[in-house]
């Protein structure tokens, strides 16, 4: 059993579970949203609160679930040009899918049963769920989004995406006041846009 109070523990815990979810993050290239996504976490954390065995495991894990979809589903799932019924499809898949791997890699690693459902619970709706069930999920929630706001992110998503800076920073613009579910990443957020924004191709 792993004791995330003994922080040298926690932490060989947290990296042996990043190496274990590399295979499955790589079909999209996960690995650097996730350990971002992971960074925010820790932040949010400490700004917000919330169970570390919960959100860190959750956060490392959330994308796993794209492993089971093929290139051209993943490109026509997700990103500021996707959208529609089977958009929301694939998605759900890739939540559904994501939760059962992730039960599997917590399992393996003899994680305590209660905190597995909670982390596959979060995993399940981390994309599609509107009805924030606890302080857990929503610094999940938040932690994930905060990515694309980042320098490295929005750089990333880009070149995934095939979109200008401009698009995307417009579609930034357009969405995240409604998008984040504590005051603390909303506040990340718009300093991050800002950033993005006074970058010479984001001009508006």
């Amino acid at each position: 059993m792993v004791d995330s109070k003994n922080d040298s523990d926690w932490m060989s815990f947290i990296s042996r579970l990043f190496e274990e979810a590399k295979p499955y993050l790589a079909v999209r290239g996960d690995f650097i949203h996730a350990r971002i996504s992971h960074e925010y976490a820790l932040i949010l954390m400490e700004q917000e609160g919330g169970n570390r065995k919960i959100i860190e495991p959750a956060i490392v894990l959330h994308d796993v679930g794209w492993s089971c979809l093929g290139r051209r589903e993943i490109k026509s799932a997700f990103g500021v040009k996707a959208g529609g019924a089977e958009s929301e499809r694939l998605n759900l898949i890739h939540e559904k899918e994501g939760a059962s791997i992730a039960r599997h890699l917590l399992e393996r690693n003899h994680y305590d049963p209660l905190l597995i459902d909670k982390i596959a619970s979060i995993i399940q709706v981390h994309d599609s769920g509107d009805d924030i069930r606890s302080l857990e999920e929503a610094v999940v929630k938040d932690a994930d989004k905060l990515w694309r706001f980042s320098q490295i992110g929005f750089s990333k998503e880009v070149e995934r995406q095939g979109i200008t800076p401009f698009e995307l920073c417009r579609h930034l613009v357009e969405h995240y006041e409604t998008w984040f579910c504590t005051q603390s990443a909303f506040e990340i957020a718009a300093g991050e846009l800002e950033k993005r924004k006074r970058q010479s191709p984001c001009r508006f």
